[in-house]
């Protein structure tokens, strides 16, 4: 029997003695006398046999004690490779236009050529969907560029889509800068109604209409509020999620943005819901690295949006299996010229280019394998080695792949908890507590009425 490495226990200044198990994502407040036993055991594991039956029982039960460190990497493996191989799925983020109407400056699609997509390429998606005769749903989201400069191919693939293809739609979504979210929009989305589509906010008026405008530079928020509401309008039953771009220089501005789009949509009961997006440098040199985010700073709005604004943030972490569209066989985008990525960010890079919808030939196999059968967290020393390897989704595998292949820094890839894990771990206890206060004074409310 051993300890499992996953495990976290430490002396909060606030609440005393923690305890966190990453194997199972377990957590508890445990008394000084068990925290000082199990202290001794991870100085020497052979006092294990000291520690009394029914709390070494539960404890082992938790997988704090383990049979073998490596199970939970098999494990963790084992998922990760079920979801990349499942063939009864098939994703596309299809990019009907690589153009934009948008002026955004951290923008990693400027330099590409804004093609569009013609009918050819339309009718040879059809054809790729019936080719693949085991899917039984088709995952579609419209990307770009912006897919509404190219409405009419949206609104033909969607017709043929409901007469020509047998799967059926799981998720039909869309990102878009909702600039061109007009009636006639709205209304063709109720015939054939989204799941959620994503658009972009970067902050109060005054700071989104300096980096989101047209071409040339005309401000973009007040007729993207005003399209939202008309959205929501007629399409009551779709998620709009407003992403909020964040680096250093607008991160402050946030629980005010959050704030007042809760007053305006969410409190009442429109399905809208802005949450933070930190801008990430995709450049060649790197050279913006002053104005993104660090981990410490993420926690500090976290923990700003629990404790002043009374946000019910999760600080607890989730079990994630990893991976992303890149990593599972039947996942593509799709450019305008008919050609396949597989991520999103290689959209209009020809040398990412892995194949085309009209053929059955693997153009890019080096590339290909290395996103499908790669390396991964499993294989990272650093992320082995990592109290949240358990419940981790591992980072961005095309941040993790350019940094070991093409020597690039990235330094997006961990968890926020990661520098933070005590902190992390009190705001949660902190939760708890008041959780359970509540919960019993509305005990004592219903006594008192009864």
């Amino acid at each position: 029997m051993n300890i499992s490495k996953y495990n976290h226990v430490f002396k909060s200044n606030k609440y005393g003695y923690l305890l966190y198990i990453g194997e199972t994502n377990s957590f508890a407040k445990i008394d000084e006398n068990l925290y000082v036993k199990l202290k001794e055991i991870e100085a020497s594991p052979e006092k294990i046999e000291d520690l009394d039956t029914e709390i070494k029982q539960v404890l082992s039960k938790a997988r704090y004690f383990v049979s073998d460190q490596g199970q939970i990497l098999y494990e963790k493996r084992f998922a990760y490779y079920q979801k990349a191989w499942d063939t009864t799925n098939l994703g596309l983020v299809i990019a009907p236009t690589r153009g934009c109407n948008f002026n955004c400056p951290y923008c990693y699609e400027e330099n590409k050529p804004a093609i569009h997509m013609t009918r050819k390429v339309e009718e040879d998606i059809i054809k790729f969907i019936q080719k693949h005769q085991k899917v039984e749903i088709l995952n579609v989201t419209w990307y770009g560029g912006e897919p509404l400069l190219k409405f009419d191919s949206i609104q033909r693939l969607l017709k043929d889509f409901k007469t020509q293809i047998h799967p059926r739609i799981g998720i039909h979504s869309m990102t878009s800068n909702g600039y061109l979210l007009d009636e006639e929009k709205c209304k063709f989305f109720q015939e054939y109604p989204m799941t959620s589509i994503q658009i972009t906010i970067d902050g109060n008026k005054e700071i989104h209409d300096k980096r989101r405008t047209l071409i040339p530079n005309i401000p973009t928020y007040d007729k993207i509020v005003e399209n939202v509401d008309r959205f929501i309008f007629y399409n009551p039953t779709t998620f709009v999620n407003l992403r909020v771009n964040l680096d250093s220089s607008n991160i402050h501005i946030f629980p005010e943005v959050l704030k007042e789009f809760d007053n305006k949509w969410w409190n009442h009961g429109k399905k809208v819901i802005a949450y933070p997006a930190f801008v990430r440098d995709y450049s060649e040199s790197c050279t913006s690295n002053c104005l993104l985010v660090k981990r410490i700073e993420r926690m500090d709005l976290f923990e700003e949006l629990y404790r002043q604004y009374g946000y019910d943030v999760r600080f607890l972490p989730e079990f994630c299996v990893g991976g992303c569209g890149a990593t599972v066989i039947n996942y593509y985008i799709v450019g305008p010229e008919g050609e396949l990525y597989k991520c999103w960010n290689d959209l209009g890079v020809k040398k990412q280019i892995v194949g085309y919808l009209n053929s059955d030939e693997i153009i890019n196999f080096e590339l290909l394998a290395r996103y499908m059968a790669g390396p991964t967290m499993m294989d990272s020393h650093e992320c082995i080695e990592c109290k949240l390897l358990p419940t981790c989704e591992g980072g961005c595998i095309w941040e993790k792949h350019k940094n070991l292949f093409e020597g690039r820094k990235y330094d997006y890839l961990c968890n926020t908890r990661k520098d933070s894990i005590d902190r992390a771990l009190e705001l949660h206890y902190e939760k708890m507590i008041k959780q359970q206060q509540k919960q019993d004074y509305e005990k004592d409310i219903s006594y008192s009425i009864t």
